[in-house]
């Protein structure tokens, strides 16, 4: 019985070629599409699921509470951790992960290689977090000073295939011993521990430290501090229990700050997501994970519709065949197994092809638009190809199913029962289509407002020119000021170069903080603000305005005695006018900035204090003339930069394309729900397009009267498209409050962001209809210029 049924649904799948042919590409295209998706969300929602032990393993972080502000800090003091286990027995053990703040230049075997994160760390690293070693045991690394492990890459890149156990490492001039080779981390970690230096014995000595410096060793913001709960803990059993704890070792510097501190624990699998914090790396968005599930639910419902409609097609067709089998003492189980093999001969040979095309194209696809994903394992591909198949057969098959459910078979034989079929198919179609172009309005929205937002953040003004900006990193062990100060000159002999000058940190770092106490209403209160070491050449640079005083300068004794704050600063202050002359912070406020933004539009505007300090470590930013060579202005500066750090290797980067790259993310991310719009878009066509051939057809015969009667082409064309144009107004109101919402989500990410703009929903809805106008009019024009001879003789 099984291979009959089989014979006759593939006689189906070839007998009818064309219609045949269209289901089965929307639904490779489909299942393509979802199976990237799936790809991509499981890539982002796996963050740190390598770690074995990781329902157990908590960041520490703090919230420092001060009177009128908040700042959330990802890393902690040195002795956070230690007397966090000594004084909690639910925390079986911890680590203390201190971040190189710049790139690494490791020399083996007289090769500079260079290593963009690095950390130093506890032993205990290997104990908590998940490891694989290459060489070296993770019981013997990191267990003495200046020891080094690295990962497998750079082992290779090193020292080819061979092991590098107890090999030398020079770090700046310190050697240090290899102690481990660990296999590497997976893309989706949010601390990449790829190399990692010994800890040493980095605060054991505490003689000598007065209590308020000890108490500011749990406070100053130095490493990440993660623990190991005990099998039966709770993160509650530390958190809840907190306050003893800061009035033994925390409340001295908070009394000397006057601020309070709150632990925030964040668990590892929530790493990536969290709430923003100073002094971390860059965030995910789960809308973005939610929007892609939607998207790809979305495709493979305008697919599934499509092939629905055309069973139900067959289904007209085929009803006097049922009719005969029902005649015949057909059961409605033999009915339905019929229909299920139609189904899953077309669902399997669909999800075996897209199965195959999503592995030919998955390497060119992550080339192109950069992404971020997990290839799908071949036994779970296996299993989605069986499941899917099966799952999605059987309830598609339910909707010719229970179109002839009800009717016997002498009423399926009858001429009218076709007629009637056909109106229920008619019926079906067109809430297939109005969905179809609900969903598809909806993306149409997203990816109008996605676009506006993205250009928004890259165009709009931060304060100040990043255009024919380049950026040279300095290293502090090796770039000594005076050096940096001759290099300085000897680049502006360049005629392509404008101007040089030095700054702490470059948009999109971490910038330092300040916390100072000021009096407010006769109260004494703490604040907290980030700040940033530059040079006297620095805010014209970069073409920063001055709302009002001046910029630091050489004839003035400002170093370390001034600072100029923007305008944020100012109100957060609370400082009254005038605000030039005031103290902050000890310093004298010089100069207010027109309010700059630092980092990217996710955030906030922050108040910042600007203030001098030596050029050393940090970033030479060099202004090119717009009319410059470029090219040969770079080869200039590498061959200067040569000149004076023979061996620190040259970073160089634009700053405009910095500040893109802090929206990388969102671009990969909004270049593929682009794609993916296009795809829901083209399937709904396809729908739309076989929707409008039934309605022609059934219409035939009216047509041929209605043009032997003196009715013109053009009044054809609008009786057969009306209903067209009420289906995509429906579907426009229905999409409307859907994609509003599904925006809002998506843009409460951005602290500055664009408008939800009325004409964004208005031109995505006259842009569905003038797609479904022009996928429609072919077909209503093709029947409207029929002969009507030949229009009155068709059945």
């Amino acid at each position: 019985m099984s291979r009959l049924y089989f014979k006759k649904a593939l006689n189906n799948l070839f007998s009818k070629r064309n219609n045949s042919f269209i289901s089965v590409i929307g639904l490779v295209i489909a299942f393509t599409s979802v199976f990237y998706i799936y790809s991509i969300v499981s890539f982002e929602s796996g963050y740190d699921s390598h770690h074995k032990q990781r329902e157990r393993i908590y960041r520490i972080s703090g919230d420092i509470i001060a009177s009128e502000n908040t700042m959330t800090h990802a890393v902690l003091g040195p002795l956070m951790g230690p007397t966090l286990q000594e004084e909690f027995p639910a925390i079986d053990s911890f680590v203390r992960l201190i971040p190189v703040r710049h790139t690494v230049n490791l020399e083996a075997d007289r090769k500079i290689f260079h290593v963009e994160e690095a950390y130093t760390a506890d032993a205990s690293v290997f104990s908590i977090f998940t490891f694989e070693f290459v060489y070296g045991s993770p019981e013997k690394a990191l267990q003495r000073p200046n020891e080094i492990v690295i990962n497998e890459s750079l082992s290779q890149k090193m020292y080819g295939e061979a092991n590098p156990i107890g090999k030398i490492i020079i770090r700046d001039g310190t050697p240090l011993t290899v102690a481990g080779v660990i296999k590497d981390c997976p893309g989706n970690a949010h601390h990449h521990l790829d190399v990692l230096f010994s800890m040493g014995d980095w605060w054991n000595n505490q003689e000598g430290i007065n209590d308020v410096r000890m108490s500011e060793a749990y406070w100053m913001p130095s490493c990440y501090t993660f623990i190991l709960l005990q099998n039966d803990a709770r993160i509650e059993d530390v958190i809840n229990n907190f306050k003893p704890f800061y009035d033994k070792y925390m409340a001295t510097f908070g009394t000397h700050l006057n601020a309070q501190f709150a632990p925030v624990a964040v668990p590892l699998e929530d790493l990536h997501f969290s709430q923003y914090m100073s002094y971390d790396y860059p965030k995910g968005s789960r809308t973005y994970t939610y929007l892609f599930i939607a998207i790809g639910l979305f495709i493979i419902l305008i697919a599934l519709l499509n092939y629905s409609n055309l069973l139900v097609v067959q289904n007209v067709i085929q009803s006097k065949s049922i009719g005969i089998r029902k005649i015949n003492g057909a059961s409605q189980l033999r009915i339905y197994l019929l229909f299920l093999f139609n189904s899953l001969v077309v669902i399997t040979l669909s999800l075996i092809v897209a199965a195959f095309l999503y592995r030919l194209t998955i390497p060119g696809l992550i080339g192109r638009l950069q992404l971020s994903m997990d290839p799908i394992p071949n036994a779970l591909m296996f299993l989605f190809v069986v499941g899917l198949s099966f799952v999605l057969s059987s309830l598609i098959a339910l909707i010719p199913f229970l179109n002839q459910f009800k009717q016997n078979g002498l009423q399926l034989i009858q001429p009218k029962s076709a007629a009637n079929m056909s109106k229920v198919q008619l019926s079906f179609g067109k809430l297939s289509t109005i969905a179809q172009l609900s969903l598809s309005i909806v993306l149409l929205i997203s990816v109008m407002l996605i676009g506006r937002q993205l250009a928004y953040m890259v165009e709009s003004d931060m304060g100040f020119d990043k255009e024919n900006v380049v950026l040279l990193k300095l290293n502090k062990t090796i770039c000594q000021p005076e050096t940096v100060k001759s290099f300085k000159e000897e680049l502006l002999r360049d005629s392509n170069i404008e101007s040089v000058a030095f700054s702490r940190y470059a948009p999109g770092e971490v910038l330092s903080s300040f916390h100072f106490q000021m009096d407010r209403d006769g109260k004494t209160v703490t604040k907290i603000i980030n700040g940033m070491a530059i040079d006297y050449d620095y805010i014209p640079l970069m073409k920063m305005e001055l709302a009002n005083g001046r910029n630091f300068s050489p004839i003035h004794n400002d170093r370390m005695q001034s600072a100029i704050v923007n305008e944020a600063t100012i109100s957060f202050c609370g400082l009254i006018p005038p605000v030039v002359g005031q103290t902050i912070a000890d310093v004298k406020i010089i100069g207010i900035l027109k309010d700059v933004s630092l980092n990217s539009f996710h955030n906030q505007a922050e108040p910042l204090i600007l203030y001098l300090d030596e050029q050393k470590d940090g970033y030479l930013n060099i202004r090119m003339k717009a009319e410059a060579d470029m090219p040969a202005s770079l080869s200039n500066i590498e061959k200067n930069w040569k000149r004076f750090f023979a061996d620190e290797p040259v970073e160089m980067q634009f700053l405009d394309k910095r500040i893109e790259w802090l929206y990388n993310d969102d671009f990969v991310k909004g270049q593929l729900i682009n794609l993916l719009t296009l795809i829901s878009v083209g399937l709904s066509l396809m729908g739309l397009f076989n929707i409008s051939v039934l309605k022609s057809n059934q219409r035939t015969k009216e047509i041929g009267i209605r043009k032997v009667n003196g009715a013109k082409t053009s009044e054809i064309l609008l009786m057969l498209n009306k209903d067209f144009i009420k289906w995509v107004a429906i579907a426009f109101v229905i999409a409307c409050p859907i994609a509003y919402y599904a925006m809002s989500k998506w843009l409460n990410n951005f602290a500055y962001k664009t408008e939800l703009s009325w004409w964004i929903f208005a031109l995505a809805g006259l842009l569905a209809l003038f797609i479904a106008l022009l996928t429609i009019t072919w077909q209503s024009l093709k029947t409207a210029r029929r002969n009507p001879i030949e229009s009155l003789r068709y059945e």
